[in-house]
């Protein structure tokens, strides 16, 4: 009889791959690592997200550093946990050769050996796993397991890695289209069955929105690829909903639980437990992502304590943590809360929970409005921004069911700011218009909404409908009087100041801002002063405008507010420079500027880019052009621009003339379309640059001065340099993301982007560029003070 110590089968026989594995190689990368420091790694994720695949091809790329082979174990099938360690024996060719427990023989096996053992679709035995694992560790020493599970194992020593969805574009990129994996694994596998089809400009789109709606999780794309042989992608995408009906039919060969996406989430449900379905169906009442605050108010009491059932839920891979600058929020894919939403409809739950939804964003709505100007203003622009579905489906449910327009109105009307910021006036205004639509009861609610709603229309030059949404939402502030008429006079010399009527307006913002005090509303009142400001530009009055300015910051400094006063030091930076006070503007320009990185909000954005370019006009004419191509970038996405204000148009108008007077018109377009291709953290980088030595900005036929790339840190914006410091003191890109609260993907581009530029090929040049720029400074800091 043989023993357990007899040399077993060739044990590095992977399953073959029947197709290309594409992408997710920053994945791979970090999976090698947490394998050689880690002796059991996890990969998590929904069903179909890939963690199959992406551990067979780890394990491909790793097999040579296990001597004793690799061993893969299938657990799908499994039905009894008690059969695991059988199992596991049968894989590594153990089975039968002995009569004791196949949990011990297994032991005696592995203990000597340095194996990697992957175990695969863990999480219906998760239990049975967790202990046999960490027995085999603590008694194998050179024994490594790479498990994939929907659920960690929880064991001592588990590191766990959650395998992500393939990058996808997001909507209105720009960007070509194969450089996404999404957009890569759907090509890849359209090409068997249609062996020609590219991306052309025909299908583009079409492309691109069937791989974002998909979520980039790979067997919802697969799926869909093989449709391909009965419909083109622009047929697809009018076709795929957010059902997923089209990636109904699977692979024959694939297991049943795998063939469908259906059929993935009902394995999941069957494996919860009766309060994690309840809390699965409530939290689907979110439209796409949610704090735990709105989860807990809007889907308790459960049975059990809610953020335990919570966690369950992440770890079985059904409610997907996304890490924040200040908190964690939670989405679910698409499929999983369609499931959810049909249990709550089962059940006769689903409009008393979406009516609990509304409520809770309608309070926090609330709470915006309330602590706007105050130093929670850059915490709560991020949360409305992620929170913008909610915020649209919560509108949506106030128009959809009868007798509930008012939250809705109210909403929006408390948003306005928010609004304003991100430059969502359209959709705004289409929600104003079918909730106006459907009751018409004269509220001091619907007063402060047609106030939003004139606010909007104005900002995209839309005076007519500004001015008979103004008469209306005035004659209802008149019958209430108090804080919402003051409102209505704001916005009427508001609208006055776009109408080109700056008199009328200086003098209602004079009115709105004794009638803000009275009321004792700091943050209208610091609204007010800016505006006054800019109305006080307008008219060339610079002593008034510096005057407002002085009152807003006044205000807004010591509360840590950022917005209004970003925009104050916006108009006066303007204004300094027209005037000829140049050093004082840029100034004033460059402090805005930073503010608008904690803010970030489009409009001011692109009113400080511009406002730069006027600044530059006639001494640095190409980069002008490029800071005017940025900021026009900006207006085409929010739909706006200096034009729905003839008053800023001038100088406008002013700066686009200077420009083109001193460069050829290919020149001009050059740069001009260069800068309409930035994003606005790169606009931000551009404008904040006092001078410059890129050739790219200089006119044709301009002279050209040679520098040695690695001895000048001129040419890295500031944010560059901030990364390149970081990567010398050995920083990786996930520490330098989550340093500067910024994405992985973003922090990768930065540094492919220091390397082109500094002419090097690798991070530890970086490191001794930096260390070379700092001795130098030191040395001539030394040499100063001799």
């Amino acid at each position: 009889m043989s023993t357990a110590t007899d040399t077993g089968p060739e044990t590095s026989q992977l399953p073959v791959e029947v197709t290309s594995f594409v992408g997710r190689r920053a994945e791979r990368t970090d999976i090698r690592e947490l394998l050689a420091s880690s002796r059991l790694v996890t990969l998590t994720g929904f069903g179909g997200i890939g963690k199959t695949r992406l551990a067979l091809k780890v394990a491909s790329e790793v097999r040579r550093a296990f001597k004793d082979g690799v061993v893969f174990v299938p657990l799908a099938s499994l039905s009894e946990p008690e059969l695991l360690a059988n199992t596991i024996a049968a894989s590594l060719g153990l089975e039968g050769r002995s009569t004791r427990a196949a949990a011990a023989v297994t032991v005696e096996y592995l203990k000597d050996r340095a194996v990697l053992l992957l175990l695969d679709n863990c999480e219906h035995v998760v239990d049975a796993v967790a202990i046999l694992a960490d027995t085999l560790l603590r008694t194998c020493p050179d024994l490594r397991i790479l498990a994939t599970s929907r659920e960690p194992l929880r064991i001592q020593g588990e590191a766990v890695h959650a395998v992500q969805p393939l990058s996808a574009p997001r909507r209105g990129d720009a960007a070509p289209l194969q450089q996404y994996e999404a957009v890569e694994l759907f090509l890849e596998r359209a090409r068997a069955l249609v062996p020609d089809i590219e991306v052309t400009p025909e299908n583009r789109e079409a492309i691109a929105t069937i791989v974002t709606r998909l979520e980039g999780i790979p067997l919802a794309i697969e799926l869909a690829a093989g449709r391909l042989r009965a419909m083109t992608p622009q047929e697809m995408e009018r076709d795929l909903t957010e059902r997923w009906e089209l990636v109904s039919r699977g692979s024959r060969t694939a297991p049943q639980r795998q063939r469908t996406m259906a059929a993935c989430i009902e394995w999941s449900f069957d494996l919860c437990t009766p309060t994690e379905r309840d809390l699965w169906a409530r939290l689907s009442v979110f439209a796409d992502g949610f704090g735990i605050d709105a989860a807990r108010e809007v889907c308790s009491p459960i049975d059990e304590p809610f953020d335990d059932v919570l966690l369950d839920l992440v770890d079985k891979s059904l409610v997907i943590p996304i890490a924040g600058s200040a908190r964690t929020t939670f989405r679910m894919l698409p499929p999983i809360r369609h499931r959810g939403r049909t249990h709550l409809g089962e059940h006769g739950e689903l409009d008393d929970l979406r009516r609990r939804h509304r409520d809770w964003y309608t309070s926090y709505a609330r709470k915006v409005a309330a602590e706007w100007p105050s130093s929670a203003q850059v915490a709560h622009l991020e949360r409305l921004r992620r929170e913008r579905p909610n915020l649209t489906a919560a509108i949506e449910f106030c128009t959809a069911t009868p007798g509930e327009a008012q939250p809705g109105l109210e909403i929006g009307a408390c948003l306005l700011e928010y609004g304003e910021a991100d430059g969502v006036y359209r959709d705004s205004r289409i929600w104003f218009d079918r909730l106006f639509a459907i009751d018409p009861d004269r509220t001091e609610v619907r007063a402060r909404a047609l106030r939003a709603a004139a606010w909007f229309a104005a900002m995209q030059g839309d005076l007519d409908r500004a001015g008979s949404l103004l008469e209306e939402g005035r004659s209802i502030a008149q019958e209430f009087g108090g804080h919402t008429d003051v409102l209505l006079t704001q916005a009427t010399a508001f609208v006055a100041m776009f109408a080109g009527d700056t008199e009328s307006a200086g003098r209602l913002f004079d009115d709105s801002i004794v009638g803000f005090q009275k009321y004792d509303d700091l943050g209208q009142e610091a609204h007010t002063l800016a505006l006054s400001a800019l109305n006080h530009v307008i008219r060339g009055d610079l002593t008034a405008a510096i005057a407002a300015h002085d009152r807003c910051v006044a205000i807004t400094e010591p509360a840590g507010e950022l917005w209004y006063r970003s925009y104050s030091l916006w108009i006066i930076g303007m204004a300094l420079v027209v005037a000829g006070r140049t050093d004082e503007g840029k100034a004033a320009q460059r402090e805005s500027l930073q503010m608008k990185r904690s803010t970030r909000d489009n409009l001011g954005i692109g009113t400080s880019v511009e406002a730069v370019a006027y600044s530059c006009a006639e001494s640095e004419p190409a980069r002008a052009a490029e800071l005017l191509g940025a900021a026009a970038a900006i207006w085409s996405r929010i739909e706006t621009s200096t034009a729905a204000l003839p008053g800023l148009h001038a100088l406008h108008v002013r700066c686009e003339s200077t420009v083109r007077a001193q460069l050829e018109p290919a020149a001009f377009d050059e740069a001009f379309e260069r800068g309409r291709s930035l994003s606005p953290d790169a606009a931000i980088d551009l404008a904040l640059e006092e001078s410059t030595s890129r050739t790219l900005r200089k006119a044709p036929g301009a002279p050209r001065r040679t520098t040695r790339r690695s001895s000048t840190s001129g040419e890295l914006t500031p944010r560059e340099r901030q990364i390149a410091e970081l990567v010398a003191t050995g920083a990786t890109n996930k520490d330098i993301a989550s340093t500067l609260v910024i994405s992985k993907r973003t922090a990768e581009t930065h540094v492919e982007h220091i390397l082109t530029k500094l002419g090097f090929t690798n991070r530890g040049q970086i490191s001794a560029w930096v260390t070379e720029q700092s001795e130098s400074a030191g040395a001539k800091g030394s040499t100063g003070t001799r």
